[in-house]
């Protein structure tokens, strides 16, 4: 598996969607066990997963065969890492109190699941929408944006200047604007 695994990764690099999906799936039961081993009151399970697919994510554009660990190891530890970073910070006591805090919009402070629904479709649809008019550099640069990476660690991860990453990001504005 480990070389069919690094085949996926290098396709992955360079913007394959089929390719990183295909590593996502490969992974979905690694990260969901370690998400229901870190599961609290201010840590839940979707807040778990998503940090490990940030962190799988990371370790997608930045392995390097080269340095003598599998993708498989290196890819677990980064998953782990990135929940650990998230777990710790979940556990803080400076943000108890936004942690704890309900809604004001919802009316019985509950759970809105038709909102959450519709939030969901919504963003289904804009995603699919991105795919259509973006580039496979532009969604590359644009899901790395909407994660809240700086142009610089844009740059850096795509192997791109920032000049370049700061183009694609206009370009990404206006082709989303339509």
């Amino acid at each position: 598996m480990q070389k069919d695994i690094q085949q996926y990764v290098a396709k992955a690099k360079q913007g394959s969607h089929k390719d990183i999906e295909y590593i996502f799936t490969a992974f979905k039961g690694n990260i969901a066990s370690c998400a229901r081993k870190l599961c609290t009151d201010n840590f839940d399970f979707e807040d778990a997963v998503q940090e490990g697919n940030i962190g799988l994510f990371r370790a997608v554009l930045s392995y390097s065969q080269d340095k003598g660990a599998s993708f498989e190891t290196y890819a677990k530890k980064c998953i782990l890492n990135s929940m650990l970073t998230a777990y710790k910070s979940s556990q803080s006591q400076k943000h108890q109190i936004l942690t704890a805090a309900k809604s004001l919009e919802d009316e019985d402070y509950g759970h809105n699941v038709e909102n959450d629904f519709m939030v969901k479709e919504q963003n289904k649809e804009f995603i699919k929408t991105a795919k259509q008019r973006l580039s496979k550099f532009e969604f590359l640069v644009f899901s790395l944006y909407t994660m809240q990476y700086s142009y610089k660690e844009i740059a850096a991860m795509t192997a791109k200047d920032e000049k370049s990453i700061n183009n694609a990001v206009q370009r990404i504005h206006k082709k989303l604007r339509k």
